[in-house]
């Protein structure tokens, strides 16, 4: 095999970088720099060397995105961010491996004073969403996930809302009447649903799952109980409606 065939092409770069940036996304900062470092030795390896000004832009690309994963953590002065400690702009006419080695350590000097142990908004939020996702059908307020997570019920509501596109209540309201659904489903009947679910209040319930799937419980069971048990065994099922959260607008309970 050619050394080029087995050099990473373009394409490959490419989604390499998509790919760190979505671990960049899931892990702390202290834990970055060794990420970029792998994606660097890929660079590294390209047979041809990329050119200044492609990596300039590479690099700055990267830049960017630490400045936005660590900005709800880090306050955010111009002298702080990435992009501005890196200074592409004196670095143009350096070569790409020395390019490469000044990237590295700017990252690892920059990424000390973003508390470096401390969960960027994306990951909180997932960690978040997670457990709510395993205790949706017990009591949940917003203290409970402040102790969790230990961030302050403000900070942890901004970034969860930054992240997932939607509040907390929104998101653990979904989780619940998508439960409700899946049970609903299976034949299951809507008291029992409202139960396992962990909704306090039926006439709540009925008008958020009305909002969200567009029916009333019992007419979303019976659209899949009856067919399933009139149709003929070959006849194809009605089709799932689309579970999408951020759709919700829902209250906590």
């Amino acid at each position: 095999m050619t050394q080029e065939a087995e050099s990473p092409s373009w394409i490959t770069l490419l989604e390499t970088r998509d790919r760190l940036i979505t671990q960049l996304r899931h892990d702390v900062p202290s834990a970055w720099p060794e990420l970029i470092s792998g994606f660097l030795g890929g660079v590294k390896l390209i047979p041809e060397p990329l050119p200044t000004g492609t990596l300039l832009l590479l690099f700055a690309d990267l830049a960017r995105e630490l400045d936005r994963l660590a900005a709800p953590e880090s306050p955010a002065t111009e002298r702080s961010r990435f992009v501005s400690v890196l200074d592409l702009r004196t670095a143009s006419a350096l070569p790409a491996e020395a390019l490469c080695s000044r990237f590295e350590d700017a990252l690892r000097r920059w990424c000390a004073r973003v508390e470096p142990e401390a969960p960027v908004s994306e990951v909180q939020a997932l960690r978040v969403a997670e457990y709510i996702d395993r205790h949706f059908a017990e009591p949940i307020t917003l203290g409970r996930l402040s102790e969790v997570s230990g961030w302050c019920e403000r900070d942890l509501s901004r970034a969860f809302r930054s992240s997932m596109r939607m509040s907390i209540r929104e998101y653990l309201q979904a989780a619940r009447i998508d439960h409700a659904a899946a049970r609903l489903r299976e034949g299951d009947k809507v008291e029992s649903v409202l139960a396992t679910a962990g909704w306090r209040g039926r006439k709540n319930f009925f008008r958020h799952f009305k909002d969200r799937i567009g029916t009333t419980p019992a007419q979303y069971r019976d659209s899949w109980v009856v067919p399933r048990r009139l149709e003929p065994l070959h006849s194809p099922q009605s089709s799932r409606a689309a579970s999408v959260r951020s759709s919700s607008n829902c209250q906590m309970v």
